[in-house]
Parts: C-alpha cells; structure tokens; sequence
C-alpha cells in the first residue's frame, strides 16, 4: 500500500498489543474464545504470543516487569503497542529528537533491545524493524510450539479476524491536543475526522487521527458532556488514560461473528 502522505518514521503498520493482569490466566481464555492461538513462548521470559491472520497479542506474565507494574496500577489491559517501521534504529532516534521520552526495556542475554518510547498512559510504544516471517522478533526471541515451526503455517485462521483495523485512546479532559500532537509531531499523524457526539446524559469528542501509511488508526476520545459519561468512566476504572478498545479487520463479518458465538 503505497503512502497518503509524507513518512517520515518509515510506518508500515501495528506490529503487536502487549497485554497483561495482576490476575493469572484472565486474557488467555478470552483471546482464545476470539479465535487466537498461542504458537509461541519467550525463550527466557514468561511472555507468550498468541496470534489470529496478521493480528499478534503478547501476554506479558513477568511479575518484576514494566507490564506486571502497569497491570497492577490498571488491572488487565493493554499495557503497550508496537509499530512497524524501515528502520527502528532511525525512526527511534527521529523519536527523541521530536520530544518523544525513551523507555528502557530490560533485556537479557541473547536478547533483543526493542526500542520504545513512552505513549499513552506511560505504555511503552515500540518500533519494531524485524517483522518478516523467518526474521522477526519472534524468530529471535521466541520459540515457536509443535506445528507452528514452518513460517507458512504461523498465522491461524481463527475466527477470520486478518488485521487491526484501529485502537483508541481514552483521554482526560483538555488532554485531547496533546495527543494529537504527540502523534503528529512524532509520526506525522493526520486527522481524518472529528466527531462531537451529545446526548441527553453523556457526549464525547472524537479526534480519528490516521498514519502515513494508512494502516494505523488511533481516534482519541475525550469526555464532552457536563455529566461523567462512558469516557471518564473508564478513565476512573481503568485509573488514568489508556487503550480503550481495539477494533479488528475481517473479510467476511457474518461468519466472524458466527464463530464468536460458538466458540
């Protein structure tokens, strides 16, 4: 897919959601019933891949772990993201050089450092380079269980989910621009659509921002009405802004919502 506008950070796409809870075993049934496969295991870390088409969702279990620390401020949730970029050493540095605030990610022995900087919520945001089948992070990182050794057979089906089509940011009142402008400044990001929803008890605006490359929608969501709505709801739940839904891409939505109900 070629580019809509200028990319500077060379983006190429979601590249994973990194997921954890204070309480074991919580995501991994569900990501189950939505189609997902567990295909692999960190080699040293307690850290498992589950994957649907090109959809990949990290459970990240480590206790000590910028995840597990996360987890127990939010409770389950999508504690980070990555994007796929050209180059990961100079889209990082490009980061930096536009404000963006680095994270270190521990690693160990033998390891790949991913290079990350601080996004919503203080979720670490990644910029991964290594995403061919064969060569990617996981191909590193990771081993891949019985069945799932051949590239070619590393993408279940599933439920037909191919894809993430968008997540959204839930935002604080007035923290809206900051977002957008975190987005734009960084990863010259573009707003598509804006939306100021009102209703009789709650209301709440929309910013749909989109990347360079088109594959990488984030709509930022921030409480409008005078009332507390859906928005800050979440915002006092989950306590603090954060990933509030993620949105996936099938080809056929009858047949994904058949299985879904089955399953």
């Amino acid at each position: 897919m070629a580019d809509l506008f200028d990319n500077p950070m060379g983006l190429c796409g979601f590249e994973f959601v990194e997921f954890a809870s204070p309480t074991p075993n919580v995501l991994e049934p569900l990501f189950e019933k939505m189609g997902f496969t567990l295909v692999a295991k960190h080699r040293s870390k307690d850290v498992v891949l589950y994957r649907q088409g090109g959809i990949n969702f990290i459970v990240n279990r480590e206790p000590k772990s910028l995840a597990g620390y996360f987890a127990a401020e939010h409770g389950p949730s999508a504690c980070g993201l990555a994007f796929r970029v050209k180059d990961a050493h100079k889209a990082y540095a490009r980061a930096l050089e536009m404000g963006a605030q680095p994270i270190e990610i521990p690693t160990g022995p033998m390891e790949l450092r991913l290079p990350a900087i601080k996004g919503i919520g203080g979720a670490p945001l990644y910029l991964i380079d290594r995403f061919e089948d064969g060569k990617s992070i996981y191909d590193i990182d990771f081993e891949f269980l019985p069945g799932f050794e051949d590239p070619a057979s590393r993408h279940p089906v599933g439920h037909g989910f191919k894809l993430i089509d968008h997540l959204t940011h839930n935002v604080y009142r007035g923290r809206m621009a900051f977002w957008g402008g975190f987005y734009e400044r960084i990863f010259n990001f573009r707003e598509i659509r804006y939306f100021d929803i009102k209703g009789e008890y709650t209301g709440l605006t929309s910013r749909a921002m989109t990347a360079p490359d088109g594959l990488i929608r984030i709509p930022l969501n921030e409480e409008s009405g005078k009332n507390g709505g859906q928005i800050e709801e979440f915002l006092m739940q989950f306590n603090g802004e954060g990933i509030q839904h993620i949105a996936l891409l099938t080809d056929d939505i009858l047949a994904s919502v058949d299985a879904l109900q089955m399953a």
